[in-house]
Parts: C-alpha cells; sequence; structure tokens
C-alpha cells in the first residue's frame, strides 16, 4: 500500500481550538504526518489565524487588521489558548512532522520566506516544508524567491486552470477539496509529479474512496479518527 499521509487541518481543529498551539500540540501528540495552518501579514508580523475577521474563533470582534498585533495577541482564542505567531508554531511543531504553511491574503510569502530562510538548518530541512495557497501570485512570488521551496497549489473549482499553474511553477503537491477529486485529476496531478492532498476530509467513506484514487494523504480536523482507521486497515 502506498504512503499515505494524514496531515492535521489547522491542528486537529475538531478536538482543539484551531491554528493554536494546544491544537498544534495535540495533532503531533496523536502522530499526524503533518500540521497545515494559515498564516496572515498583520502590520508586518506573522499571525497564524484563518478568517479576516475575529468573531468566529475568538472573543474579540471585527477585523484582523483593524487591531494592533499587540492586541490581537491578548484575545482569547479558545480555551485561554492565543493567537500564535508563525515563529512559535514552528518552533513548536520541529522536527516532528512536515509543516504546511498557507498563505492568507496578500503579502505573505516574502515574509514566510524570510523566516524559512533564517531557521537553524541543522533542526530544520527545506524540504519540511510546503508552502501552499489559493493566490497564483504569492505561489510565483515563493518561487521566485526560492526556486527549491516545495509549492502546493490549492483548488476548490477549476481544478485544469490550477493544476496548470501548479506546473509552471513546479509544485511539490496540488491540494483539490473532495467535491471536485476524480481519478483523472488524480493521475494527471501524479504525471506531473506532484503529491496530491485532498481537503478537508473527515468521513471514513470520503477517506476509502480517496485511497481508492490513490491520493497520497488528506488534511483532516479528526486525526485521531483517521490514524485509527488507517491503522486498522
Amino acid at each position: 500500500m502506498r504512503q499515505f499521509d494524514v496531515i492535521g487541518h489547522r491542528g486537529a481543529t475538531g478536538l482543539e481550538p484551531e491554528n493554536t498551539l494546544r491544537s498544534f500540540d495535540k495533532a503531533l501528540k496523536l502522530g499526524v504526518n503533518g500540521v497545515e495552518f494559515d498564516v496572515q501579514n498583520i502590520h508586518g508580523e506573522l499571525l497564524v489565524f484563518h478568517d479576516e475577521s475575529l468573531e468566529r474563533t475568538t472573543n474579540g470582534e471585527g477585523k484582523l487588521l483593524n487591531h494592533s498585533v499587540e492586541h490581537l495577541r491578548k484575545l482569547d482564542a479558545g480555551k485561554g489558548e492565543q493567537i500564535p505567531t508563525l515563529a512559535e508554531v514552528v518552533e513548536l511543531i520541529g522536527d516532528q512532522a512536515f509543516i504546511n504553511i498557507e498563505l492568507k491574503g496578500l503579502d505573505t510569502a516574502s515574509l514566510v520566506m524570510d523566516l524559512v530562510k533564517l531557521l537553524d538548518k541543522k533542526r530544520f530541512k527545506k524540504e519540511q516544508f510546503i508552502i501552499s495557497s489559493y493566490l497564483f501570485s504569492e505561489l510565483y512570488l515563493v518561487h521566485e524567491l526560492d526556486p527549491e521551496i516545495q509549492i502546493g497549489v490549492i483548488a476548490d473549482d477549476q481544478p485544469l486552470i490550477a493544476l496548470d499553474f501548479a506546473d509552471e511553477v513546479d509544485a511539490y503537491s496540488f491540494h483539490p477539496s473532495y467535491s471536485i477529486l476524480d481519478e483523472q485529476l488524480v493521475d494527471d496531478a501524479h504525471n506531473a509529479g506532484m503529491k496530491v492532498y485532498v481537503h478537508t476530509v473527515n468521513d471514513l467513506e470520503k477517506i476509502d474512496q480517496a485511497r481508492l484514487m490513490k491520493v497520497d494523504g488528506v488534511f483532516t480536523d479528526y486525526p485521531d479518527r483517521v490514524l485509527a482507521y488507517l491503522q486498522r486497515q
């Protein structure tokens, strides 16, 4: 059976507050192969957060960009957790899993690449990182800044356009939503030399179907559920 990677979506979102150190720690303790999270540029600093607004996942209100980093870091992001910085998350994960950084919003690429360049090369290897996004412009800049860094192209629709772009930037992986997944798309990505990681899959029947299509792994909110299922197999 081919390698099948379980990637914790925003950590272990189904079990702990998403995109928090608590969530990432949970995913790592469960034994995920990779951890995925979202990064935004807030006034020149990289915070790990998904939404543009605060209400869904914190006790704050309004748009992130309308607040200072100092204020945002004082908010409760769930169970007493604060919104973490990219540096804090990377430090926590260390070499325990591969790290999928999703670029949210514009002007994130160069700051993320600056941080990756500054990491301790004895502890962190370049191949441990996947820089992913829906934003072609940001991924193109990543490729320009470092042609060797692993890029992941995300697609919820228009998969052929996304796959063509992925080929253009020599992407390491293609990340389609389950809703657009089919065998031909997986074959096309594999033939172009890319891994296929499907988002976001929590249903075990869908995971079965994805495995039959020979995908390389899934992003999931419930890594405990998926890992236990794979062990039973």
